[in-house]
């Protein structure tokens, strides 16, 4: 399994994955494809559950593990 900040996850998705990231998510977390969007660019964060969900999300579809700075 393939360990990723969240950005470079996102910069390294076709547009067509983007897309279906972004609906998906969207409508698992019950946010707007905007949160979930300014999620993925990191200018802001998941919180509690939507962070879980949001990970849990693309380490199962894409078997990448999201790593963040210490």
């Amino acid at each position: 399994m393939k360990k990723m900040k969240l950005r470079e996850f996102w910069d390294d998705c076709s547009t067509g994955r983007k897309n279906r990231i972004l609906l998906e998510v969207s409508e698992k977390c019950q946010n707007s494809i905007e949160t979930v969007r300014s999620w993925m660019l990191e200018t802001r964060n998941p919180k509690g559950l939507n962070r879980e969900a949001l990970f849990s999300y693309i380490k199962d579809n894409f078997e990448v593990e999201i790593v963040e700075e210490s």
